[in-house]
């Protein structure tokens, strides 16, 4: 993106003479798809109560309460994720927690690295900040140069605000593992402090976030606490990384240090390693344990490498891992809600990837030519700039009720590694089963299912729920418009799906669309089908409301219309009248010009000891 022809491709700068060559030239314009970033309500939802499916939910000023920043470290970065236009590669790295992500970083061992223009626009359609990286690794040559005089400093800095404006992200993270000359110390102190006041002057919700390593003289010691020999970086930029290997006791330190600088706690952000190198708890499916440290103190939180998920076990399981990985933090986390002010809320819930692409249910076919003749092909795709809005509530019934582990025998190891891991793309270097004869299965069960995992080898055993609970997954074997669908599973029809926590407020009534599937869809089709019933929160009351219309799209997909007398809602669901499995392809919320409608209760056993289920009728 920044300096390839016709910018077909992200890529970082390498070295400091490499970028002030690009800047001279002039930097390349973004596509217009990179937007600014969605505006939040300024009030959260705790991920606590959400996995508990509270009723209703209790809203916290976002202020008071501590964030969380994720960097996402993925292989060294600029892989897929670097093309433009995207590319096949479908089963490639993505992300979808982005409800619970206050910052999110993209990392990599370049010296500045740009976010491509697909994270950027998907972190901005979800509301979260995106920051860049500078880092320096080994050599203290580059910090030479810049730090040879404040207006050497003042050069740097003004680049890295200039690309930062230039393609639409919030700031950086400053990352400096190489000891600095202690003569130097205070014009690096300068320029962290410039850099930090000229973005803020440039860029709206700017920050700069110093990582822990480089002490006030010049030493690269990584202090794992907030003290006296990294605070004079700390206090001159917007918050600090702490490095991993912090123990209780460090963060108490930092506690009452940052008490005694008279900053706020939360701008310390807490490294958790997700790989568990020296992290509390050990990282991996172990993460809450430092979490829950972290929150215990108040402090902000700093995820590291949570693409090990797709890195360490390989792309054939990654969504199912992703979901159960993210299912044991969100207690710890907090959810916020995107505003939609006289604009449509719309999603088909593609996560930016897909086998094939599907435009109003039908597959998408590329032509391509054989000896001269044009033929249609179906394509895989991976394209994060075009991910739709995705569910702020996770998987349900994910959490962890037990966990145990046991030592296996050489002879079971390879049996293991054999049986349950014949994906060769997820073996890793670090694998440490079956060959590598460290026999150590680690179990976790949940209510639906018992993961086995040994080194990066996992097998799963589904379960029959134990109760009559309702839940989701995301189906990626077709979809309505993009690449997946939502797949609910209802078994308890007097319970709801939460989907969705947004504020929405429109002028006019608002009127909805649901397209869905049944999960068995045959010629003889009945028209007489269990149809989604919308739930919308207002004000913290939920109103059920049955389909004003509901039209056969095609021989798999029916679109449903809703008409309400709303045009205020701060939450979104479906419910179901029986047992049953269905698909949704697309919800849509939005204006309507027609006259008033006029919503009457309608009296059904269904509603008598659950919501409130309306039907609505014109004046």
């Amino acid at each position: 993106m920044a300096r390839s022809v016709e910018a077909r491709e992200s890529l970082p700068f390498n070295t400091l003479a490499e970028l002030y060559d690009t800047l001279e030239s002039g930097l390349i314009e973004p596509p217009d798809t990179v937007g600014y970033m969605k505006e939040l309500v300024d009030y959260v939802y705790p991920g606590s109560d959400i996995v508990a499916q509270k009723n209703p939910l209790e809203k916290l000023d976002k202020d008071k309460e501590p964030r969380t920043l994720v960097c996402h470290d993925m292989k060294g970065g600029y892989l897929e994720d670097r093309f433009l236009q995207g590319s096949t590669s479908h089963d490639s790295y993505t992300f979808y927690y982005w409800s619970i992500v206050d910052t999110f970083v993209y990392f990599s061992h370049h010296f500045v690295t740009i976010p491509p223009c697909g994270w950027i626009t998907t972190a901005h359609r979800h509301g979260v900040k995106i920051l860049g990286t500078v880092i320096t690794e080994g050599s203290n040559d580059t910090w030479s140069t810049v730090l040879a005089s404040q207006e050497d400093a003042r050069k740097f800095a003004d680049a890295l605000v200039l690309i930062a404006k230039t393609y639409q992200f919030e700031g950086w993270l400053l990352n400096i593992e190489n000891s600095i000359k202690e003569t130097d110390i205070d014009n690096l102190i300068y320029f962290v402090n410039y850099l930090t006041e000229s973005i803020h002057d440039e860029v709206l919700d700017s920050e700069i976030i110093w990582y822990d390593s480089v002490t006030k003289k010049g030493n690269l010691s990584w202090q794992n606490e907030l003290n006296d020999n990294n605070k004079d970086f700390f206090l001159a930029c917007d918050g600090i990384f702490l490095n991993y290997t912090w123990t209780e006791l460090r963060l108490t330190n930092s506690r009452l240090f940052a008490e005694k600088l008279n900053r706020d706690i939360k701008d310390i952000y807490v490294g958790l390693d997700v790989w568990g190198r020296g992290c509390p708890g050990g990282g991996g499916f172990n993460s809450a344990y430092a979490l829950n440290l972290i929150r215990e103190q108040g402090f902000s939180v700093a995820i590291f490498a949570p693409g090990w998920t797709h890195e360490y076990f390989g792309g054939r399981f990654f969504p199912i891992l992703e979901d159960l990985f993210w299912a044991q933090l969100f207690p710890y986390l907090y959810v916020h809600a995107l505003i939609f002010e006289n604009e449509p809320f719309k999603t088909s819930f593609c996560r930016g990837t897909g086998v094939c692409y599907y435009y109003n249910g039908e597959e998408y076919f590329e032509p391509y030519t054989i000896n001269g003749e044009s033929t249609p092909e179906k394509t895989a795709f991976y394209n994060l700039r075009i991910q739709q809005l995705q569910l702020q509530i996770p998987v349900p019934h994910l959490q962890f009720t037990q966990t145990t582990q046991r030592m296996l025998t050489n002879d079971a190891a390879d049996d293991a590694d054999e049986q349950h891991n014949d994906d060769k793309s997820s073996k890793n270097d670090g694998a440490d089963c079956g060959k590598k004869k460290v026999q150590i299965e680690r179990i976790y069960e949940n209510k639906k299912s018992i993961i086995r995992v040994c080194g990066n080898v996992v097998k799963f055993e589904n379960k029959e729920l134990a109760e009559n609970v309702n839940s989701f997954e995301f189906c990626d074997r077709f979809s309505y418009n993009g690449g997946g669908c939502l797949k609910l599973i209802t078994k308890d029809p007097r319970s709801y799906h939460r989907l969705f926590l947004v504020h929405i407020d429109q002028k006019h009534n608002i009127q909805a669309t649901v397209v869905y599937a049944d999960a068995e869809v045959t010629a003889s089709w009945s028209e007489s089908i269990n149809n989604p019933i919308l739930i919308l929160g207002n004000n913290d009351n939920l109103i059920s409301i049955l389909p004003y219309d509901s039209v056969r799209v095609n021989s798999k997909w029916r679109k449903c219309t809703y008409l309400t007398n709303l045009k205020t809602v701060n939450e979104i669901g479906i419910s179901f009248l029986t047992e049953c499995e269905c698909y949704l392809g697309e919800i849509v919320l939005e204006n309507t010009k027609a006259s008033p409608w006029r919503c009457e209760p309608l009296l059904s056993d269904y509603t008598a000891d659950a919501l409130p289920l309306l039907l609505v009728f014109p004046d």
